[in-house]
């Protein structure tokens, strides 16, 4: 079975092309976000490892974990970051591998990994090809600003907090451009399946 990666920077229209992968071309998509949720689930052995390492005060009172609690934490203070990560990224390999077994099982040939942090979560290794969207970062600017409702400082910012595009072209096998409209990233995206032979036929009708 052949996993090919999809990652792409904030605003990147990452999303819509898992979207399209999964409703209109009918493939499966693991999500690297679901993943991170579920290994940190009420009653989980992650959010056990969590609530041993920073304290019960990290959690809300449903006794889930408090993302923007321990978020805040994270993001200033590197060694907690360090830790947190030590703790789910194993617990998010083992579901990602559960996955992968269960949907080979079922014969499938090609499965999709939605990962937005591929290469600074050094995965690559986890995958056989890497699909990187793109989109010119003025066209991602407005895509935020639209989206988040912040200024347009904050969606540079935001931009600028995540590796370049043009570092992770570097590392990339397949890039797809998302700068127009929605027909235009359709085909982009046939053009990719024809040329690998991985074309599913349209189930759209």
């Amino acid at each position: 079975m052949k996993v090919i990666g999809i990652t792409g920077g904030i605003a990147s229209g990452k999303s819509v092309v898992t979207n399209i992968l999964q409703k209109r071309f009918n493939y499966i998509v693991i999500d690297a976000d679901q993943l991170a949720r579920q290994a940190v689930e009420p009653g989980s052995p992650g959010l056990r490892k969590i609530v041993a390492t920073f304290g019960a005060c990290r959690l809300n009172k449903e006794g889930s974990l408090d993302r923007g609690l321990l978020g805040k934490i994270i993001a200033e203070d590197e060694a907690a970051r360090k830790k947190l990560n030590a703790i789910v990224h194993p617990e998010v390999k083992k579901l990602y591998d559960e996955q992968l077994r269960s949907i080979e099982q079922i014969g499938m040939p090609i499965v999709f990994y939605d990962c937005p942090l591929l290469f600074e979560a050094n995965l690559q290794a986890e995958v056989d090809e890497i699909m990187l969207v793109v989109a010119d970062e003025a066209i991602r600017i407005d895509r935020i600003i639209e989206r988040d409702g912040v200024s347009r400082e904050l969606a540079e910012k935001k931009i600028a907090m995540q590796m370049s595009d043009a570092e992770k072209i570097k590392r990339s096998d397949v890039i797809i451009e998302n700068n127009g409209s929605l027909d235009d990233l359709l085909v982009a995206l046939n053009v990719y399946f024809t040329r690998r032979k991985l074309f599913v036929e349209d189930s759209a009708e």
